[in-house]
């Protein structure tokens, strides 16, 4: 029996969002029709707002521990309101936003189960989506007055987003090939997994009851890009598919650092925990997403290593892979570029500490230098373009980034900022 309840949100915004569907999302019609095929024995997709259980009927974190849960937005005060908005929109538009990156290499797929696999992701972030405007349409609280309708004007603001128009950098970024949607997944989901449940807590119950329905749905995400990784890596391993190892670890040097600012920069955070929205600070949750990442990394270079070597069991292919990694040798016919590894999360970054972003540090975090000095936007611009897609490079995103570095780095020379 299903741990939640089921309802609708008004039909003003139920058609609103089944519009922006047909839209930005018409395939979901092949998926439903073609269901039973692929997911027999599971319940069919239904556009539905599910609300799970409270773990908790009082406030679990924050100043305002032990309280009750507000079931009203309008009992927040000023800043605790807006925030709580905030997080919701951002929520929101990363389930759009994913959707719209998802359907542009869906005809790319390695095979049909895996093309059906990014259709149920992409019918579950649209649920989601609606979840979330269901947290905003059904309390009447969010009109304040002198406010206006916080609720309306954010799910209009949403319903008109576009690629390079949402909230989180990760979601403007356009897909160019399939392994994007399966590095993405693998990564990028997994950002989505630790916000669910850290938000489980969220001292506004409504996003505490939106939580755990959504989580169970993550899984499956989750589970799609670990395995078609391995699938993927596997391929490659024998000479078969359209990507290479390198391929592979240039997709992962992409996205793995905009997953890492999904968490907000990692000295803050206190914000939301002292709001009892979440049970972490950025900081924590990033060093767990961090191992998590470095876990599925390593679960694929077995699969890489149990392909190239038969019989060799899991444990030793663990330890051999972390072997020629680090020693960046070759071991038992293996060289360190026939498996991947995880960048330093100093890499290639747009969003964190000062010191941190726009700075020149290489997949291995050390700082690159010429003559003795940090290289310059342009230096690290040709480095980039050596360890990125090439058609990622090329895109909008990639030069609004050498836009920013280079805005940013001659305001901290201004500022008299310097690298230690």
């Amino acid at each position: 029996m299903a741990a939640y309840t089921t309802t609708t949100i008004r039909p003003k915004y139920h058609q609103a969002i089944i519009d922006w569907q047909k839209r930005n999302f018409p395939e979901i019609d092949l998926l439903i029709k073609n269901w039973d095929r692929y997911f027999k024995g599971q319940t069919p997709f239904q556009l539905t707002v599910k609300i799970g259980e409270l773990q908790s009927d009082a406030i679990e974190y924050g100043r305002f521990a032990g309280m009750k849960k507000i079931e009203h937005a309008g009992e927040m005060p000023g800043n605790m309101f807006y925030t709580a908005r905030d997080i919701i929109k951002a929520q929101c538009s990363t389930e759009l936003g994913s959707i719209q990156q998802h359907r542009l290499t869906l005809d790319d797929a390695i095979s049909d189960e895996a093309r059906f696999a990014i259709l149920r992701i992409m019918a579950e972030e649209l649920r989601h989506a609606y979840q979330m405007f269901w947290v905003l349409e059904h309390d009447p609280s969010w009109k304040k007055p002198a406010h206006g309708d916080v609720a309306e004007q954010t799910i209009e603001l949403l319903l008109g987003m576009e690629l390079g128009t949402h909230v989180l950098d990760a979601f403007n970024i356009e897909f160019f090939r399939f392994l994007d949607n399966i590095i993405y997944t693998a990564v990028i989901d997994l950002v989505g997994k630790y916000q669910l449940e850290m938000q489980k807590v969220f001292s506004y119950a409504p996003v505490a009851r939106s939580m755990g329905p959504m989580l169970v749905e993550e899984a499956f995400h989750l589970g799609t890009g670990r395995k078609t990784l391995k699938q993927i890596a596997i391929n490659a391993t024998q000479g078969k598919g359209d990507y290479s190892i390198s391929d592979i670890q240039r997709c992962l040097n992409q996205w793995y650092p905009r997953g890492l600012e999904m968490f907000g920069n990692e000295k803050g955070g206190e914000t939301a925990v002292a709001f009892g929205f979440k049970d972490r600070t950025n900081g924590q949750a990033q060093s767990q997403y961090i191992e998590e990442v470095r876990s599925i990394v390593e679960n694929t270079n077995v699969a890489i290593l149990q392909t190239r070597i038969p019989g060799i069991e899991g444990r030793e292919a663990r330890q051999l892979a972390r072997e020629i990694i680090e020693s960046n040798e070759v071991k038992r016919g293996v060289a360190p570029e026939d498996l991947i590894f995880l960048p330093n999360n100093l890499f290639f970054r747009k969003r964190g500490p000062e010191e941190v972003i726009f700075q020149p540090y290489d997949l291995h975090g050390r700082l690159l230098t010429k003559d003795g000095k940090p290289y310059s936007a342009e230096e690290y611009v040709d480095y980039l373009r050596s360890v990125l897609p090439d058609r990622f490079v090329a895109s909008r995103e990639f030069q609004k980034y050498k836009e920013q570095m280079v805005n940013y780095r001659q305001w901290q020379q201004s500022s008299g900022f310097a690298l230690a």
